[in-house]
């Protein structure tokens, strides 16, 4: 039986896949600085890629020039991410955001093989000082607003609209702190926010290898969406733009959030996570904290618990899905928010090859 034109066109598209992935937590290591850490998990991401990097292509990088306090941060550091000679492009975004440009780069046949790298070093800076800088300075910043307080702004219109939330957050929050078993060096409290419902700052450093070449996961659908720039034009609790960006990953990988077995979607905050999973359709609105309370394979390493530091998150939970897929569930769904305060999200689906590659 012939195929259709549509058809032919979408068997001719480029698959792209995760050949190898890396991520790097720790916190002030006065023996190692940024650029080693960055050195150090591109590498070990590449080793286990099995591939090398005169093969690479284009590297995508994921790094905010004041959360490294570095001006032009990636004339600094992307030699230290495999850039040097290499085509690098560089986003002020989350990982996940890099993660969908070099998903599109190989996609396209301009690449064939392509590291992908976000990082944050929360040790160096004062993130909520960080946050506060990039908020609009005329009509935001005289309010204090940080991405801290707008979580705290989302956890209490969600205490306020859905009961469930008040019952639920205390074992939720212990799933949590038990999962990652981090010490805490958590943000200031911020009512009705509770301490070990923070996130624990962290350096981090995610490395993603993606290319043309089978391996062992595929990526099978990206999405991408925004907000409006002003806080109080959102819907802080329905996160349109997560879901908007989960619905367009979805479709095109061709598949149903009921059919994803690992779930690994970022969340600043105990009531973020327990939100994002409503936004793409994993639990019905109002019972996300209950879902996030019952269910241990949610963010399997602790989520927001087991450190935390933008823009990288995007890109540890597309590394934490890719490794649990290389487990044995077969599809997955990885999400990223970036500034500000989640005004942008981007989702992508992951898939076990069959065929190993």
């Amino acid at each position: 039986m012939s195929s259709s034109p549509a058809g032919a066109a979408a068997d001719s598209v480029q698959k792209v896949y995760v050949h190898g992935t890396a991520v790097h937590r720790s916190w002030a290591d006065r023996s190692a600085s940024l650029t080693d850490l960055i050195f150090s998990a591109t590498r070990t991401a590449l080793e286990r890629a099995s591939i090398r990097w005169r093969d690479i292509d284009s590297v995508v990088l994921g790094a905010h020039d004041v959360t490294d306090g570095r001006s032009l941060t990636s004339m600094v550091t992307a030699p230290a991410a495999g850039a040097y000679l290499k085509d690098e492009i560089r986003l002020g975004e989350d990982g996940a955001s890099a993660f969908v440009l070099g998903t599109a780069q190989v996609r396209s046949g301009s690449c064939g093989a392509c590291i992908v790298a976000a990082w944050g070093r929360a040790s160096e800076s004062d993130p909520d000082a960080v946050a506060a800088a990039l908020f609009d300075p005329f009509f935001s910043q005289p309010l204090g607003l940080t991405e801290i307080t707008v979580s705290a702004l989302r956890a209490g219109a969600a205490l306020a609209r859905y009961p469930g939330y008040q019952e639920w957050r205390g074992p939720a929050g212990a799933r949590r702190r038990a999962a990652a078993g981090v010490e805490a060096r958590r943000p200031a409290v911020q009512l009705p926010l509770r301490s070990g419902e923070l996130p624990v700052w962290s350096d981090i450093v995610a490395v993603a290898v993606l290319s043309a070449q089978p391996g062992p996961v595929e990526v099978r659908g990206v999405g991408m969406s925004t907000e409006p720039y002003q806080v109080g034009d959102r819907d802080l609790l329905g996160l349109p733009a997560l879901s908007q960006a989960s619905g367009q990953a979805l479709r095109s990988a061709g598949c149903a959030v009921g059919e994803v077995g690992v779930l690994e979607l970022d969340g600043l905050t105990l009531f973020d996570e327990a939100l994002a999973l409503e936004a793409v359709g994993a639990a019905s609105a109002g019972d996300g904290m209950r879902v996030l309370a019952q269910r241990s394979d949610i963010n399997a390493d602790g989520g927001f618990a087991a450190g935390y530091c933008a823009p990288a998150m995007g890109l540890v939970r597309i590394c934490a899905a890719a490794g649990r897929l290389t487990g044995g569930s077969d599809l997955a769904l990885a999400t990223g928010s970036t500034v500000v305060a989640a005004q942008g999200q981007a989702a992508i689906v992951l898939s076990r090859n069959q065929g190993g590659g």
